[in-house]
């Protein structure tokens, strides 16, 4: 009986989740991420049902079934929850130096764009350069922390390189880049003042 009880108390545990798929971290903070961390600010409401989640993705989306639903409707209740980033890490390359490799696997071949975590920075002033293959000729940088405060939005200009400048508090980073063109490096480093 014993044997019995420990059974079904182990059974009735909660399972942990299973591990968001890249590939949907990367189209969620690249397509839906912009609109769904508003609910942070109160500008969009989780409450609102599924159903009404699952229609405003599908219009940016196209329709999404099976482990992708599953997989962005993961992703959305955690922003919504947490009001944080999911976790998602990338190596960081030694130097602070991403090449075109390091950087195809945070690409969204489909919508376009990117969803780089740059990793923990320390507090201070850093600097960001992004090289493109071609001219960018349209596109938007993001930056920002954990909890989606935003730490740089810029307009991309039609240029090959890109730099910019910004103080951060410390702690994880994350780039979303809005751009069709095929990002070739980044470099994310601290200027000395």
């Amino acid at each position: 009986m014993r044997f019995l009880l420990s059974l079904i108390m182990v059974c009735s545990l909660p399972v942990a989740a299973e591990e968001i798929p890249r590939s949907a971290v990367i189209r969620f903070n690249t397509v839906c991420a912009n609109c769904h961390e508003g609910e942070c600010s109160g500008r969009l409401s989780f409450q609102s049902g599924v159903d009404a989640a699952r229609g405003h993705m599908e219009r940016y989306l196209g329709t999404i079934t099976g482990t992708d639903a599953d997989a962005l409707f993961a992703l959305l209740r955690h922003t919504k929850e947490h009001c944080t980033h999911y976790p998602a890490a990338a190596e960081s390359p030694a130097g602070g130096a991403w090449t075109t490799a390091d950087l195809a696997p945070w690409r969204n071949i489909r919508e376009g764009g990117y969803f780089i975590p740059l990793g923990n920075v320390g507090a201070g002033s850093h600097r960001l350069q992004l090289r493109f293959a071609a001219t960018a000729r349209s596109g938007r940088l993001k930056i920002t922390d954990q909890r989606f405060e935003t730490l740089v939005e810029e307009t991309l200009c039609p240029e090959n390189t890109l730099e910019t400048r910004f103080v951060a508090a410390g702690g994880p980073l994350y780039m979303t880049l809005q751009t069709q063109t095929e990002l070739i490096g980044i470099r994310l480093d601290s200027p000395a003042p």
